[in-house]
């Protein structure tokens, strides 16, 4: 991701780093560096074409109900960092270098401490934060795919559509994939032809049980979708699961019980 630690070229385009934490799901701690790219900084930043698109609804719907309507099956897949996996922006980028950077230097890779003088590194790839990172990673991908002969479809921004002996759909969020076919020989197919392409291995997550924030069910007979997860995950962090709930209703303000049960 970084080149040599160097003092800052005059004139360049140059962000903090900035460190975000979280707690996933599954309850993994989970740490990353990316760059400060909010345009509200006084230090210019040159840019090229920013636009990426973002999965629709509709897409996501539609590629359920084929799914469900021809019987497929719904497998994930991962990339594990995907913006290092695009080129870098359009004008040379660097980072100013932080404490947690210098102390990464010299005790994970266990090199010489940055001289003083040494303020910023180079970044290779696209780096998220970064206003730029989403479109490179975007026409990445895109281009893996429309070199195997998958067809984005037409009004529907990250569903993709291929024959090979078999139709396969391809659905994206970013860098999560969603693979429908009825056998799984093409889906692999096309997973190693994206792998050749990727610096990292692609993540083989199994069957969907989960895409983009929704659960989803699916069966022999049917492809059932629902927020459950979501739904709990919120009504837990607000305690609203132990809310005691009236057994009627609350009358409204234009009903006579209304005024005397206040």
């Amino acid at each position: 991701m970084f080149g040599n630690t160097i003092p800052k070229p005059r004139d360049a385009n140059a962000l903090r780093m900035l460190w975000t934490y979280q707690i996933k799901q599954c309850g993994t701690y989970k740490s990353r560096m990316v760059c400060d790219g909010n345009p509200r900084h006084k230090e210019s930043i040159t840019l090229g074409h920013v636009y990426a698109n973002a999965l629709d609804a509709t897409s996501e719907r539609l590629f359920w109900a084929i799914a469900a309507k021809e019987g497929m099956i719904a497998i994930g897949f991962n990339i594990s960092n995907a913006f290092v996996e695009a080129p870098p922006p359009k004008v040379s980028l660097y980072l100013y270098i932080d404490d947690a950077y210098k102390q990464w230097w010299t005790e994970y890779l266990q090199l010489n401490p940055i001289l003083d003088d040494c303020n910023v590194v180079q970044v290779k790839y696209a780096i998220q934060g970064h206003p730029e990172s989403a479109r490179l990673w975007e026409k990445h991908i895109d281009g893996i795919l429309t070199d195997h002969k998958m067809l984005l479809i037409m009004h529907e921004p990250c569903l993709y559509s291929g024959i090979d002996h078999s139709r396969v759909l391809f659905l994206h969020q970013v860098d999560d994939f969603a693979l429908d076919c009825k056998m799984t020989g093409p889906t692999e197919t096309l997973i190693d032809a994206i792998n050749q392409k990727m610096c990292i291995p692609v993540k083989h997550l199994g069957l969907i049980t989960r895409f983009n924030g929704v659960d989803i069910h699916q069966t022999h007979y049917y492809i059932k979708i629902t927020c459950q997860t979501y739904l709990t995950k919120m009504l837990t962090e607000h305690n609203w699961l132990d809310t005691i709930t009236p057994n009627t209703p609350v009358p409204l303000t234009s009903d006579n019980a209304y005024t005397s049960d206040h």
